[in-house]
């Protein structure tokens, strides 16, 4: 037997999932449609090394100037194994000209990567509670 409320549970984490996913999904429209494209340098690669993880996972900080002339610093929006950058590496990034701290590296793996993820927790979450549902 179910627990009571799992399977609204799974669809609201699963909307919800699937929401940011838009979301995502906008932002990056934007920076396709508005935003500023400059360089930038990987400066660091956050590892988490956890004692039960024998891969760790990457998360790449990138320093860059925006159109005013600050220096910006953000992490990637995804992390993974092997998502890491070489430290030193020059990156392209797209920034929004009031948001600069919304910017993206401009690789596929980091545009298209956040949404993707996203898209297949919601879908998964979603699954899980029909089959509560129908079951």
């Amino acid at each position: 037997m179910a627990v009571p409320g799992a399977d609204l549970l799974c669809v609201a984490v699963g909307s919800l999932l699937y929401a940011c996913a838009v979301r995502d999904a906008r932002l990056v429209r934007r920076l396709r449609r508005e935003g500023v494209r400059t360089e930038g340098v990987v400066v660091a690669n956050v590892v988490d090394r956890r004692e039960r993880n024998r891969h760790p996972t990457q998360t790449p900080v990138i320093r860059f100037h925006d159109h005013q002339g600050y220096l910006v610093e953000f992490t990637t929006a995804i992390q993974g194994v092997g998502l890491g950058l070489a430290t030193g590496r020059r990156v392209d990034v797209m920034y929004l000209p009031g948001e600069s701290r919304k910017a993206r590296v401009w690789m596929r793996r980091h545009i298209l990567g956040p949404a993707a993820g996203l898209t297949l927790g919601g879908t998964l979450f979603l699954g899980f509670g029909l089959v509560i549902v129908f079951s």
